[in-house]
């Protein structure tokens, strides 16, 4: 939306990156849901990243709050969908904490990190990089979700790492 671009034109991200960093949940909440909701205009995705917004996103996938950790992963998904960013999440090691939401107990978590996964996956050192990471036996497992949503995502993924011809040899 216009506000969206707004935000971002009229400097309000280095502020909502820096509360990314509080003490305050609450702060740390917020600015999440202000940066996935930014992050899913395309002319702010490149923006979010290069003024340093993904290295705390990705500390925040740790965060005990599943509030913090569900608004990160959200914004970490819209995030992937640039190839540029696809680079940029797994040199910044946001592939392992992404990973380890695939074995979450919420089925919400499980399908935003799964579809992360699967932009991410369109990159092709990605596609090793998720596989040598250990991504591969969980986002097969979600293929047998009782949740269509987590299982479509799963199969996009499985699909973007079996274009690497290492990864087809692990997938069969």
């Amino acid at each position: 939306t216009d506000n969206q671009v707004k935000i971002v034109q009229r400097g309000a991200l280095p502020a909502l990156i820096g509360l990314l960093h509080s003490a305050n949940a609450k702060l740390q909440e917020a600015a999440a849901i202000t940066l996935r909701n930014c992050s899913m205009n395309s002319e702010n995705e490149v923006r979010i990243v290069q003024e340093g917004g993904l290295p705390p996103l990705i500390a925040l996938l740790r965060s005990g709050d599943s509030k913090i950790q569900a608004s990160a992963v959200i914004a970490i998904r819209n995030l992937s969908t640039n190839s540029t960013n696809q680079v940029k999440i797994s040199q910044e090691g946001g592939l392992p904490p992404l990973i380890a939401l695939l074995r979450s107990f919420d089925p919400k978590m499980q399908e935003q990190a799964c579809a992360a996964l699967r932009f991410c996956a369109e990159n092709s050192d990605n596609q090793v990089n998720i596989v040598q990471d250990g991504g591969l036996a969980p986002i097969i497992a979600l293929l047998r979700s009782s949740d269509h949503k987590i299982q479509a995502q799963a199969a996009g993924a499985v699909r973007n790492l079996a274009m690497n011809v290492e990864n087809k040899v692990r997938i069969a």
